[in-house]
């Protein structure tokens, strides 16, 4: 009897320590308590504009092509340039006998560079005989670069003219440019219409060269949230907004196409409201977010 008396003092004695040390377990993890605010992290909706892309492919070409050709017919007496030298507009490029001088009592005729670049080929020899116009000298500017390529009729007139784009080389280096053309028809064996993009002279860049380019399309104006910062409840999508007294307000947004990882609102939300971008599923209506951090 006095053994049965003991251990019931025993374990009284034991649940009355329990009891007074869960205030205390309570105390020590504070947000763990049912009610405690949401510790989220807080950003601020900003207008901004959006574009999808589609991905053009094309090597680069001179942005002028000059081909020099014969002005007299006769004989090549010399030729002054080589393959791939850098000449300047004036520059002489060869001379020719003119095939009436029989007495050899004329100046040679001589063939100018019009345009400074780099010569890309020759298509005579020396003493080989030539007839006007007969093509002769090609140069190639060195001003800058062009480059085709080629859309579909659903993409074509999606593109805006003039509009500035970022070309990457086959070894990761981004090169400015600008869609400069677009046909307005398009080439009727395969369907697809011409654009044309310019490119400034560059050292990290060379004829030949290929470029990919990733060009804006349906450019969109306005606001844009993360995809975790929507709520799917009730056949509705909405997002925590964080009202003017530091409360949570559930607010219905509609929603409109999607960029990336973002997500564009047309309805629901201005510029300049509070929201939580990546809510933890434990939010409530009317909660208090005083502890929470802006971004």
């Amino acid at each position: 009897m006095r053994q049965m008396s003991r251990r019931f003092f025993l374990r009284s004695v034991a649940c009355v320590l329990v009891v007074l040390a869960v205030p205390g377990l309570f105390a020590q993890r504070g947000g763990s308590r049912p009610g405690a605010g949401p510790s989220e992290r807080i950003a601020t909706i900003e207008r901004d504009e959006r574009s999808h892309t589609i991905s053009v492919a094309g090597r680069l070409e001179p942005r002028s092509r000059i081909v020099h050709r014969i002005p007299a017919a006769g004989y090549v007496l010399s030729i002054a340039v080589r393959e791939g030298q850098r000449v300047s507009e004036g520059e002489e490029l060869l001379r020719v006998r003119r095939s009436d001088d029989v007495l050899e009592i004329y100046q040679p005729v001589p063939l100018l560079a019009r345009v400074s670049g780099r010569v890309a080929s020759i298509a005579v020899d020396v003493e080989s005989e030539v007839a006007v116009g007969t093509e002769a000298v090609t140069i190639i500017g060195t001003d800058g670069y062009r480059l085709v390529a080629w859309v579909s009729d659903k993409d074509a007139f999606r593109v805006g003219l003039g509009q500035s784009v970022t070309a990457v080389t086959t070894e990761g280096e981004d090169v400015a440019g600008m869609l400069e053309t677009r046909s307005q028809e398009p080439d009727y064996e395969t369907g697809l219409f011409e654009l044309v993009f310019g490119f400034p002279a560059n050292p990290a860049i060379r004829v030949g060269e290929f470029l990919l380019i990733e060009l804006p399309v349906d450019l969109v104006e306005g606001v844009f949230v993360p995809r975790d910062a929507l709520v799917r409840r009730y056949g509705a999508y909405y997002i925590w907004v964080v009202t003017a007294e530091n409360t949570l307000e559930a607010r219905e947004v509609s929603v409109g196409d999607t960029f990336g990882e973002e997500v564009y609102l047309p309805e629901g939300v201005v510029a300049g409201e509070r929201y939580l971008p990546a809510p933890s599923g434990r939010e409530r209506e009317g909660a208090p977010v005083g502890g929470a951090e802006s971004s």
